[in-house]
């Protein structure tokens, strides 16, 4: 570890007085350009504490912002965490191993709903070691699942494989230098990248600004295919997929951050640029009305918001898609429509 932190301190500081030459050299009017990939892979985590250091005003928004809340900590639930209880491993099927643990040693709770931790001898890396139902006093701790794993007619408390990581806890899985200093959900450096360069050097293209992080995450419920190939499948987080379909973006000219902000929130404590839907459009589309059910549909059976809410902007209708209203998942049987979703599909 003390190596690692040496290494990268030597290429922070190389780097910026390389930096520093360029920008103090009064006669220099053109900062030598930096490439934001490879200062990138040179940095380290810095937690967002040292970067509000600078970006008060901005870590203030951010923090009021739903992807602030995606993680918390268990000291924000008025829930006894103190507790010792006996979980099986329930992402191995045969010869599941058992164990004591305390919830309150876990990382936290994902969307007020997962507490995640991780269980020394199981066979994954992270477990949904329970969970969390609203209640009138507030969150009730149950079992993830349950199953009578020994055959005595008393169902145990299973944990379930935690494969929300990337996007809902990226925290707990990223990988480089500074990885401790770094909170278990979404912070400034889940979408900036590692931030010691350009806290040393002060410059933009040290950091990642871009619609990439957006990308990243909120694309990644690609649907699956049917075995004849006569459908495809779509079920969580298959709403913004669409948005590759759209003619925002096969236009050049919009992007997520167009509509959308990262760093605040409007009126209804959403990330819209503007304090509604309606607005948000008429920024562009002045002269315009728009019905968001119909050109931001949502599947009818998702009771839970986990589908995201179409973003195709009516090039990819409801009614066209052939889907059947009464499953939970997302049904794509018109071939036209599988046909241009097929060459959308990254």
């Amino acid at each position: 570890m003390r190596k690692h932190f040496l290494i990268s301190s030597l290429l922070v500081l190389v780097l910026g007085l390389i930096l520093s030459g360029c920008a103090g050299n009064e006669t220099n009017t053109k900062k030598e350009k930096i490439d934001t990939k490879e200062v990138q892979q040179m940095s380290a985590y810095i937690g967002t504490d040292a970067c509000i250091t600078c970006h008060s005003e901005t870590g203030q928004g951010f923090a009021m912002t739903s992807h602030a809340g995606i993680f918390k900590s268990l000291d924000q639930y008025n829930t006894d965490f103190k507790q010792m209880v006996n979980v099986w491993d329930g992402a191995t099927k045969e010869n599941p191993a058992t164990k004591a643990i305390n919830l309150e040693d876990t990382y936290g709770v994902m969307m007020d709903s997962y507490v995640v931790g991780n269980i020394d001898g199981f066979s994954q890396e992270l477990y949904r070691v329970a969970s969390l139902e609203k209640s009138e006093q507030g969150y009730e701790l149950v079992a993830a699942s349950l199953k009578d794993y020994n055959s005595d007619g008393i169902q145990d408390w299973s944990a379930k494989a935690y494969s929300c990581a990337e996007c809902h806890s990226p925290g707990l899985v990223a990988q480089g230098l500074g990885i401790k200093n770094l909170e278990p959900g979404i912070s400034c450096e889940t979408c900036h990248g590692p931030g010691s360069i350009h806290a040393q050097t002060k410059r933009k293209e040290a950091i990642s600004i871009n619609q990439n992080a957006c990308i990243t995450c909120h694309t990644l419920g690609q649907p699956s295919e049917t075995e004849d190939g006569s459908s495809l499948i779509a079920e969580n987080h298959y709403g913004t997929r669409n948005w590759f379909a759209s003619d925002h973006y096969t236009s050049g000219y919009v992007n997520c951050l167009s509509c959308h902000t990262s760093h605040e929130v409007n009126k209804e404590g959403s990330m819209l640029k503007g304090d509604n839907f309606t607005e948000n459009c008429a920024s562009c589309h002045k002269d315009e009305n728009f019905d968001i059910e119909e050109i931001m549909w949502k599947n009818p059976t998702d009771l839970h918001d986990h589908v995201t809410r179409d973003h195709s902007f009516g090039a990819i209708p409801y009614e066209k898609i052939g889907d059947n209203p009464e499953t939970k998942e997302v049904e794509i049987t018109d071939p036209k429509i599988i046909k241009k979703l097929k060459s959308l599909i990254k």
